[in-house]
């Protein structure tokens, strides 16, 4: 039994919207300033995140039964990888925020102690995560990791209901395969 659409669409919208929130902070200041937002980005990523990884197992799973019963089956070729690098590019957000976290509510210095070595990782980490957060780096992996969700859903949509079921999965299947 495929039960992998049962778990799909919920990472996609969530992730989709945290996406959108994103890149619409980083381009208006004023909405970058309202105290809310930050919150429902991160618990839109981080649901999404757990999401996606629910939806990559049992896609492992549904890859079993798809590869012998349907005639697109040749198109998880691509759907496959596309789908594990958009999860770890929300991934890498998710590290960068959980950074975030644990040092504003100063979690990572209590960890870490008074050991020298894991406080100078832990420094760096900080460094490196922040490096992110607060540049254009952080709207532009939230941008490709998008566009990566877009092109996943769409092969997955080519690869159930045919290639040319509506227009952007057609143009999404003929940027891998000319026909």
């Amino acid at each position: 039994m495929n039960i992998h659409p049962l778990f799909v669409h919920f990472p996609i919208g969530l992730l989709a919207l945290y996406s959108i929130l994103e890149i619409a902070a980083w381009m208006s200041p004023c909405l970058r300033r309202q105290t809310w937002l930050l919150s429902v980005k991160a618990f839109l990523l981080f649901a999404g995140a757990l999401g996606a990884f629910a939806a990559l197992y049992t896609g492992g799973v549904a890859e079993d039964l798809i590869r012998h019963t349907s005639p697109n089956a040749y198109i998880l070729e691509a759907h496959a990888p596309f789908a594990g690098a958009t999860t770890l590019l929300y991934v890498i957000i998710c590290a960068a925020y959980l950074v975030r976290i644990f040092d504003v509510r100063g979690w990572g210095s209590r960890i870490v102690g008074e050991n020298k070595f894991f406080g100078a990782l832990w420094n760096f980490k900080k460094r490196f995560w922040y490096a992110i957060l607060t540049s254009w780096l952080l709207p532009l992996i939230a941008l490709l990791a998008f566009i990566g969700l877009t092109i996943t859903g769409a092969l997955g949509a080519a690869i159930v209901y045919g290639p040319n079921i509506d227009p952007l999965v057609s143009f999404v299947y003929h940027l891998f395969w000319v026909n």
